[in-house]
């Protein structure tokens, strides 16, 4: 009995290739077959539409929005003040015409220019080795420093909070302002901001 459950055991769980897509029984030998999982569904029917009939349901549509539209009224665009120009500024005839410079003035200016920029370009690399010299000559001073004694190697590295002394001494409360309105400050004002609806 436990030989034959065995065997239908196997013969259910076994990957059978059959056309059908079932379980099923049969005569002979074999009683029991099951095929493979498929999940998947049959391909939906396309529905074939009159292009007319598309054109009207659209036609409908766009009618809809235009009333719903026409009941909610035209919008009402607000001005804004802030891009409103003078005229007189739009004025073409107003351009200044800025003077012509001669072709020994602008060699000139681009003479000076490029001695200025070499001059701040060696200051830069001037400025550059030094503060690199000064690192460099510090961190051997530390090394040294740390082959003789750690002690004073951790108190050479220690943040000197008190390097730059700082004392600030001043009135500790405003004295009051002469004609100051407190209820400005309290929010007490007549909002002249204008509305659209």
């Amino acid at each position: 009995m436990a030989a034959s459950m065995r065997n239908l055991g196997q013969l259910f769980f076994s990957n059978v290739a059959v056309s059908s897509r079932a379980l099923h029984t049969g005569s002979g030998g074999l009683l029991f077959r099951a095929t493979q999982t498929l999940l998947a569904e049959p391909p939906k029917k396309k529905k074939k539409t009159d292009p007319k009939q598309e054109q009207l349901r659209q036609h409908r549509y766009l009618k809809r929005l235009r009333k719903l539209q026409f009941k909610m009224g035209r919008a009402e665009l607000k001005p804004a003040e802030e891009i409103r120009i003078d005229r007189s500024l739009l004025d073409q005839s107003r351009k200044r015409e800025l003077p012509e410079v001669p072709t020994e003035e602008q060699e000139r200016r681009a003479l000076l220019h490029k001695q200025w920029s070499r001059y701040r370009f060696a200051q830069h690399v001037a400025e550059t080795r030094l503060i690199e010299g000064a690192v460099a000559s510090q961190e051997r001073a530390l090394r040294e420093l740390r082959v003789e004694s750690e002690e004073l190697y951790q108190a050479a590295i220690k943040v000197d909070r008190m390097l730059f002394p700082m004392e600030v001494t001043g009135p500790t409360h405003t004295p009051p302002i002469e004609g100051f309105e407190r209820k400005v400050v309290d929010g007490e004002y007549i909002d002249v901001t204008r509305q659209y609806k």
